[in-house]
């Protein structure tokens, strides 16, 4: 229980800041998704850009403990991203 107080602490007290040329291209990303009314991509684009901080945020926060929470953190993530990819391939038949 420890561990997870630790890395309950952790989250309240860390800053992290992104390069502005990523919060850029995110926003140009998800304007054309919402332009060309692809509202399912936008989620999954605006998913991956957080994925991608979370990853780089565990791996430079817990040091060699890092292994474990990546393990589960890529097994969620990637569970995620394939029952999103299912739900639209499945929800484009459905018209």
């Amino acid at each position: 229980m420890d561990q997870f107080q630790e890395f309950l602490d952790t989250l309240r007290h860390t800053q992290v800041a992104a390069p502005s040329i990523e919060i850029i291209f995110l926003l140009a990303l998800l304007a054309i998704c919402l332009v060309f009314r692809a509202t399912r991509i936008g989620l999954l684009v605006a998913y991956l850009f957080v994925y991608r901080w979370g990853w780089l945020f565990i791996a430079q926060t817990f040091g060699q403990e890092a292994n474990t929470y990546l393990s589960g953190y890529a097994v969620f993530g990637v569970l995620v991203i394939a029952l999103t990819v299912i739900s639209m391939v499945r929800a484009s038949g459905d018209r």
